[in-house]
């Protein structure tokens, strides 16, 4: 099953569609970001959810949330 077929499936969890959805936009890849938005929406109406990125300290878990912090400073 190829990447495409996996998007239409709903195969991917949150984190992977998150590293697809960076690499989609530095190749400026129009299907498959349309597919992320799509599968994105679909896991929602499920009603699954996102992992949390905010500890229960308050304190972001991931590098790229800590990242995101500082710069909003």
């Amino acid at each position: 099953m190829n990447r495409i077929e996996k998007l239409k499936n709903d195969v991917y969890s949150f984190e992977e569609l998150d590293t697809l959805e960076k690499n989609a936009i530095k190749l400026r890849d129009d299907e498959t970001l349309r597919l992320i938005a799509l599968s994105r929406a679909s896991k929602t109406a499920k009603g699954e959810k996102p992992k949390s990125t905010i500890g229960a300290d308050g304190r972001p878990l991931t590098k790229k949330a800590r990242r995101d912090e500082k710069n909003k400073r």
